[in-house]
Parts: structure tokens; C-alpha cells; sequence
């Protein structure tokens, strides 16, 4: 078998993974859950949510690098969502010239039921398989949840606190 053979069979075998991993990700009643359809908020404010969820509080600065956007438009993010009650914004008591931003409890409450919503379409999905399917799932994961975990790491996004001096 020739290096091009090989590179296409396992070419072959990405792509069924991929198209596996698709099927599975949009079965069911629906692939979106119905509360995304329900919530007044853009995505590039959903993004602003589940980015304090995960860092905490971020300077505006912070948050403008770690959205790739200018600080006018995440000051202009972070003012949508003052307004909508699901982010407290204030002086940053170490730098007057900073401005503090985090999730209020609604915005926390928010971003862990869609988070939640997930989760329990996959619990729904994978109820029906027997011990042994779910034993078998488990260990063909393994190797995906590694390399992802080793990917994460080595793009880990900044400690919270890492960015201020």
C-alpha cells in the first residue's frame, strides 16, 4: 500500500467520524434547544455571557482582546446586556481608568440552563443504550477526549486575574 493510500484511507475514516459526530449532533426532536429561540440576545452577546461564566469578572479590556473586538464594541455589548440585567459592570477598585465587568445571578442562571439544556439533550440521545454500548462509547471517546484536552491546554484561555498587574 502506497503513503498516498494510506492517507486516503485515513482521510476515509476522518470524514465518516466527522459525518457520525454531525448526525449525532443535529438528531432529535430539535439540535438547537427552544429556549435559544426564546432569548433577546445576539450571539456575539450570548459569547460576552459564556465568556464571564467562564473567566468571572474581566476588565472591558480583557474582554474586547479575548472577543477579538474593538472596546468600543464590547463596551457596546456589555451596555445591551447592563440594560437586560445580566451583566453588573463598575470601576475597577485597582485602576480608576478600568471598568470591572461581570455575570449578575440572571446571567449566571442564563448561560448554566442553556449549558444545562445541552447536557440533557445528549442524556436523552444516549438513554436508550445498554451498560456495554455506554462502556464501549465511553472508551472510543478516550482518545478524542484526550487529544481535545491536550489542544485546550495548550490554548488555555488567560487565568482569571493573569491579564492584571
Amino acid at each position: 500500500m502506497t503513503s498516498g493510500e494510506v492517507s486516503e484511507s485515513r482521510q476515509q475514516l476522518m470524514e465518516r467520524v466527522i459525518d457520525a459526530l454531525d448526525e449525532v449532533t443535529r438528531s432529535g426532536p430539535y439540535s438547537v434547544s427552544p429556549e435559544w429561540f426564546t432569548l433577546d440576545l445576539s450571539m456575539p452577546q450570548v459569547r460576552v455571557a459564556f465568556l464571564l461564566l467562564q473567566e468571572g469578572s474581566l476588565r472591558m479590556s480583557e474582554l474586547a482582546s479575548a472577543l477579538d473586538v474593538s472596546m468600543s464594541r464590547a463596551t457596546g455589548l456589555v451596555d445591551s446586556l447592563v440594560e437586560k440585567n445580566l451583566v453588573n459592570r463598575w470601576p475597577d477598585p485597582d485602576d480608576r481608568r478600568s471598568v470591572l465587568c461581570a455575570l449578575t445571578e440572571q446571567g449566571h442562571e442564563l448561560s448554566r440552563r442553556l449549558l444545562a439544556a445541552r447536557r440533557s439533550r445528549w442524556e436523552g440521545r444516549l438513554a436508550p443504550l445498554t451498560q456495554d454500548e455506554l462502556e464501549e462509547v465511553c472508551r472510543a471517546l478516550e482518545p478524542v477526549r484526550r487529544v481535545v484536552q491536550r489542544i485546550a491546554h495548550e490554548h488555555a484561555p488567560i487565568p482569571e486575574g493573569a491579564l492584571r498587574s
